[in-house]
């Protein structure tokens, strides 16, 4: 056997052996058979104090309502008890993950994105502790007055998520709503967001019954805004203002 052949064999044994891997956390995790498991890495997004100190003065209590959201959501479609979610805050990380390809990206560049989130992933985590777990980034920023952060985004390959969320105890409730959504990504939901960022109907509506369709009172977790007209919705304040919709149920297996 020559060494080229060798070298492509063993590629070819190392991409079977993370596509088996990646298809049995899948599996594992969205039976519900046991407790989801979820940990939360803190990342200093600016480099600066003012965030460093935020980082510091976190601890799990910040995240408990997340844990609240995802039984009280479960009980309503699952019809059983379902195994209690555990949040944990896991060590600071002091690197930025690599930032994703742009608008109108090319399937190469994507993959070879998630390619390295997922070394990212890989270098910073124990790799057996994290297996079957869902490891969350939560960049956190100063942030500017009117000026949005960075995309979020959660992978169901790997159960990895990178969430851009803002250094402020009054901006909690609402990076709860941004961690929830990307967290529920990584089990299989997908957006219900039109291009323009507004709640597609019916899916992306929380209260999607057959009377007036506007003004919503709550959001879909999966659409991330109230709708409040047909050209005006808002960002909830709290998951106490979200629910989790059907189809989203559907796609992760409750």
């Amino acid at each position: 056997m020559s060494l080229r052949t060798f070298r492509i064999l063993l590629l070819l044994c190392l991409l079977a052996l993370v596509a088996g891997m990646t298809y049995w956390e899948r599996l594992v995790v969205t039976q519900w058979t046991r407790p989801l498991e979820v940990v939360i890495y803190p990342i200093n997004g600016d480099g600066s104090g003012k965030v460093q100190d935020y980082v510091r003065g976190l601890d799990e209590s910040r995240f408990r309502e997340i844990r609240t959201f995802l039984e009280k959501q479960s009980a309503r479609y699952a019809g059983k008890e379902m195994p209690v979610a555990a949040i944990q805050l896991g060590r600071e990380i002091g690197e930025i993950p690599p930032t994703p390809p742009g608008g109108g990206r090319r399937a190469v560049e994507s993959l070879l994105w998630s390619l390295k989130l997922r070394y990212f992933a890989f270098r910073h985590t124990p790799f057996f502790d994290s297996l079957g777990r869902i490891r969350l980034f939560v960049v956190y920023h100063e942030g500017e007055e009117g000026k949005p952060l960075q995309h979020s985004l959660g992978l169901q390959k790997g159960l990895i998520g990178v969430v851009h969320a803002f250094a402020l105890t009054k901006q909690d409730m609402q990076n709860n709503v941004v961690i929830t959504h990307e967290l529920l990504h990584t089990l299989g939901a997908t957006d219900k967001y039109d291009a323009q960022g507004m709640p597609l109907y019916p899916e992306g509506f929380g209260e999607a019954g057959d009377g007036p369709h506007y003004p919503q009172h709550v959001a879909e977790i999966m659409a991330g805004r109230v709708a409040l007209s047909p050209q005006k919705a808002e960002i909830p304040e709290s998951l106490d203002a979200c629910v989790v919709g059907y189809k989203t149920a559907y796609e992760v297996n409750w």
